[in-house]
């Protein structure tokens, strides 16, 4: 099969799977590349490739499961008969059944998974007192990452430009575990310390931050990716409910020891 394009297509609120994504392609060549991203709200319209393209798709993993704001981005991407690989970040604690979700959406909107697999970045919820996969994907991750573009190129040489439906298998369960759902809660921002330079707001990727007298965080919107908390040049924006520190204290606690990238071709 030969590939006249590479398209990488994200969500991406902290830059993770965007970076694995990337890493991806480098490792294929001089093949021309270009991105779609979807992380924010003004993320492209409908979108379609060519069964002689390959399109890269990263998304991040919210509790075992496909982040539901990247699903809602996904479904303005659509293959013909597309050639795919299925890529899934997470925090070092499992990833479980995200990636065999993406696989079957991917497979409905008409991509053809070849490729799949799953890498970990620094956690959302890590923080430098209580600290989960600190500095995740780091050079031995990037590093997995391009051998694994070139591993995937060299399967491509052989796979027929007519051969029908993927023949990936990937780990999950079927059905799905029950997704989490939104949290009732957004990071906490102290005002005192806020310069309104709106770095949150542009970063925000469910468009859940706006300026008032102050910063104002929308619960009904927020997904709690904490790309706002990572941004902030302040340091103004914190986790403080109850529920959330709960969580970070039992992952900092149980998921120290380092998990490596899983592959599938």
């Amino acid at each position: 099969m030969q590939i006249k394009r590479i398209w990488l297509v994200s969500f991406s609120p902290t830059g993770t799977s965007k970076r694995i994504i990337d890493a991806i392609a480098s490792g294929m060549g001089d093949i021309p590349c270009e991105a779609v991203d979807l992380t924010y709200p003004d993320a492209v319209s409908d979108t379609s490739f060519n069964d002689d393209e390959l399109v890269i798709i990263g998304v991040p993993v919210y509790s075992g499961r496909v982040a539901p704001l990247a699903v809602k981005r996904l479904a303005a991407v659509h293959g013909q008969n597309t050639p795919a690989v299925i890529v899934v970040t997470y925090g070092n604690r499992e990833f479980e059944d995200a990636l065999i979700e993406l696989k079957h959406i991917t497979e409905h909107a008409g991509f053809r998974p070849l490729a799949g697999c799953s890498f970990i970045g620094e956690h959302s919820f890590s923080g430098l007192d209580m600290p989960v996969a600190q500095a995740r994907p780091d050079s031995a991750d990037l590093l997995k990452a391009r051998a694994f573009g070139l591993k995937i190129i060299e399967k491509l040489t052989v796979v027929p430009d007519s051969e029908p439906g993927s023949g990936l298998n990937v780990p999950g369960n079927i059905p799905y575990k029950e997704s989490m759902g939104p949290l009732p809660f957004t990071p906490a921002v102290i005002q005192s310390e806020c310069t309104r330079c709106a770095a949150c707001i542009s970063s925000c990727p469910a468009g859940a931050i706006s300026m008032d007298t102050g910063i104002v965080m929308d619960s009904s919107l927020c997904i709690f990716c904490c790309a706002c908390i990572k941004i902030c040049p302040e340091g103004a924006i914190k986790i403080d409910a109850a529920p959330v520190l709960k969580i970070r204290k039992w992952l900092y606690e149980n998921c120290r020891e380092r998990k490596e990238p899983e592959l599938y071709l």
